[in-house]
């Protein structure tokens, strides 16, 4: 497991190996890190990295919205905007973005965060990875993509991608502009 950077406030990567036979990297983009290390997992890594493996792919990544470490998305209110995001943050998800062969978006719903700043961060995310096909395993009910906590190790289909879905439109029933294309 590699964690970027190895300690401290932001943690603006996370690798783990699944395979030492190769397969296809997964990259998950989620809220904000929690406790999860090079040394030491938590609850959502384990799900994600559990139905990474079912799936036979190589190697996951992961990287954030914001890249400020709690475990309570709420504390990402008490501190400046800049702070929270991580001013390394948009380089990594761009460098993660361009090696991974399928990228799920696992935010969830914000809570606790701020509306507005989770809205803001939302689409600056969007605009890092304009031109590639982000999916996610179902939405919630506010219309944003599962958070990796909410994935069931078992279930199989990803999401279609909002080209697929709108017929190569513009994926206007991807909610709160979360993935447009």
């Amino acid at each position: 497991m590699r964690c970027l950077p190895g300690g401290g406030k932001h943690r603006y990567l996370l690798e783990v190996a699944l395979s030492e036979n190769g397969g296809s990297r997964l990259l998950v983009i989620g809220k904000n890190p929690s406790t999860a290390s090079a040394s030491r997992s938590d609850p959502t890594l384990g799900k994600i990295e559990a139905w990474a493996r079912r799936r036979g792919f190589g190697r996951l990544t992961l990287v954030n919205l914001f890249a400020l470490r709690s475990p309570y998305p709420r504390d990402l209110n008490g501190v400046p905007y800049e702070e929270a995001v991580g001013g390394e943050n948009d380089a990594f998800i761009r460098q993660a973005a361009r090696r991974a062969e399928v990228i799920l978006a696992a935010w969830g719903n914000p809570n606790g965060v701020d509306e507005a700043r989770y809205a803001r961060r939302i689409g600056e995310v969007v605009l890092l990875r304009k031109g590639m096909d982000v999916r996610a395993l179902g939405m919630t009910k506010k219309g944003y993509p599962r958070h990796g906590l909410g994935w069931k190790v078992s279930r199989v289909r990803i999401s279609p991608s909002p080209r697929e879905e709108a017929g190569g439109g513009s994926g206007s029933s991807w909610r709160r502009g979360v993935i447009l294309l």
